[in-house]
């Protein structure tokens, strides 16, 4: 159980609340602001029921809200979400679920004018910020990813493909990249891996930058839960350049360009700077109501045609504006 002990603490399953819960082993603690998630072993005696019965009966829930909640995301079995009502359980096995701190509320749909590109194999959408990239705990639902699926079903039940190739931070805005055709995901995979996708963020930074461009080469390694960067050869290696098209009002416009692929590079590129991205908080910037990075331009061969794809997300509302530049 010392795995498991780290993310919670085991008590018996009577104590978990008013009324208690079923039998076995469980487990309650705090997953972030306002979100409580549960723990616990399917008993033998369950051995062949339902998932939607065994997450009914111990969150005393009535079978339909456990689909619900099943369906939503909410459930995993074991390391995996599970995401169907009628998986059989053997017994054993540890059910961990979550309440969504703002109930399950399935509200993000594609928005057919941000479809940047779009023919048989590839599609380019622009991410809004605060929404995420694919799946996350809890939340199957509400995702470009999956939007997308559904977006592409017209509703009816067909199961269409998906490929996500251009992966952006829920707080990030702007170009994601997706193949629609399975043959499409092996060229591409290969054009980002062989750095032959030029990648361009706009990021409004905090301060201004002395040197018009400069670059970052600073290594970036996970130190306590936290990306950051770190000494040449105690994390993987990183490069970004940067270029400054303007300053105004204490802040500046930048043009990121990483040539590598690194968690949060950028972010901490400039930050480390002395210049972190207006809205970063985790970086040291001051709270805003957004990050202010955003995935702006994409350029690459198409997988088939070889045709040279310039693909451009627009600047979002309340951006300085942006001239036009082919300087990077």
């Amino acid at each position: 159980m010392g795995e498991a002990a780290q993310t919670g603490i085991w008590v018996p399953a009577a104590t978990m609340s008013e009324g208690g819960r079923g039998p076995g082993l469980s487990r309650r603690f705090k997953k972030g602001p306002g979100v409580e998630e549960f723990g616990w072993r399917v008993g033998g005696e369950q051995s062949g029921q339902a998932l939607a019965k065994v997450v009914s009966d111990y969150l005393l829930l009535s079978e339909k809200e456990a689909i619900d909640l099943i369906r939503f995301g909410s459930v995993y079995v074991g390391v995996q979400m599970a995401c169907d009502p009628a998986l059989r359980l053997c017994g054993g096995e540890e059910i961990r679920a979550a309440f969504p701190s703002c109930g399950i509320q399935r509200f993000y749909e594609i928005d057919p004018s941000r479809v940047i590109f779009r023919d048989r194999f590839l599609l380019a959408y622009d991410k809004e910020a605060k929404i995420a990239s694919q799946q996350v705990p809890f939340d199957a639902y509400n995702n470009v990813f999956a939007a997308l699926l559904r977006f592409l079903s017209g509703g009816e039940g067909a199961a269409p493909y998906a490929g996500l190739h251009h992966r952006l931070d829920m707080d990030t805005s702007g170009l994601l990249l997706f193949a629609l055709d399975r043959k499409a995901n092996e060229p591409l995979a290969r054009a980002f891996r062989e750095r032959k996708v030029k990648k361009q963020y706009l990021a409004w930074v905090e301060g201004l930058p002395q040197k018009d461009s400069w670059t970052c080469e600073a290594d970036i390694g996970k130190i306590g839960g936290k990306y950051k960067a770190v000494e040449e050869g105690k994390g993987k290696q990183a490069r970004t350049l940067f270029n400054v098209l303007t300053r105004k009002d204490g802040r500046s416009l930048v043009i990121a360009v990483p040539s590598t692929g690194r968690t949060h590079q950028i972010r901490i590129h400039l930050a480390l700077a002395g210049h972190p991205i207006a809205g970063d908080r985790a970086y040291g910037a001051k709270p805003d109501h957004r990050l202010f990075l955003h995935a702006w331009r994409l350029t690459l061969k198409h997988p088939f045609s070889g045709k040279v794809l310039n693909l451009q997300a627009p600047v979002p509302p309340g951006w300085p504006d942006v001239v036009a530049t082919d300087s990077l």
